[in-house]
């Protein structure tokens, strides 16, 4: 499906606007506060937990269709308080643009985000090492066959602090693409229709809607509507 990027775009935007889910807390200081929800307000968010301690709390106030700001805040008490330590409107801000569609962290520095709007033949992904102060964009290479493509990224799943798999959905969809890192993220390899194949003791299966990821001893499933979320 040629608009398949838009779509999905489209499709987040709607969900972020329906959605029936708790909303999320999102203090409104840089000190630490304790989370005080607002049901009318149209943001979204996401929440990660390093430990039963240690997480961070990312906040999507919706802009525009290819375009949501972003609040950052990080607990060290389990989410009993949380600290501001990014938002996109402040001046020097390195928090990406568009919209975003996943977060995680693989120890207290090192953390990574995807992002989509309508680019072709870039993959939206950026990476912390500062615990979320600071973002770089990535460089991820992109097929000679996808550079005129628009390219919709997931958030990355890291099975090790150094092994992970990056899935991403192009817009012509007779084409699978994802990217397999074994050094913590500074290369990523890229696998061009792999729909079902094994890398460095990562096996994976893509479907149209799915991706499975598998190592010696867990499975992990991607749900590829929407923003997409990974469950082990």
């Amino acid at each position: 499906m040629k608009y398949l990027v838009s779509i999905l775009l489209i499709a987040a935007v709607i969900a972020s606007g329906c959605s029936n889910s708790t909303p999320i807390p999102h203090p409104t200081s840089n000190q630490e506060t304790s989370p005080s929800p607002d049901p009318s307000d149209n943001r979204r968010g996401d929440t990660v937990f390093l430990n039963k301690n240690i997480g961070w709390k990312a906040v999507y106030p919706f802009q525009g269709m290819s375009r949501e700001d972003m609040e950052l805040y990080t607990t060290s008490d389990g989410g009993e308080t949380w600290k501001e330590i990014g938002d996109s409107l402040q001046a020097g801000s390195t928090l990406p643009s568009g919209v975003k569609s996943g977060l995680t962290f693989v120890n207290e520095k090192e953390g990574w985000i995807t992002t989509n709007a309508p680019w072709e033949g870039k993959v939206g992904l950026y990476k912390t090492m500062d615990g979320g102060v600071t973002w770089s964009e990535q460089t991820v290479t992109v097929p000679d066959e996808l550079v005129n493509s628009q390219i919709y990224a997931y958030p990355p799943l890291f099975l090790t602090k150094d092994q992970g798999i990056l899935i991403t959905r192009p817009a012509e969809n007779e084409h699978t693409l994802l990217y397999i890192t074994i050094d913590g993220g500074q290369h990523w390899k890229s696998f061009l229709d792999h729909h079902k194949d094994q890398y460095a003791g990562i096996a994976w299966t893509l479907s149209e809607s799915m991706a499975t990821v598998k190592d010696a001893e867990k499975t992990w499933t991607l749900s590829m509507q929407n923003y997409g979320k990974w469950s082990l």
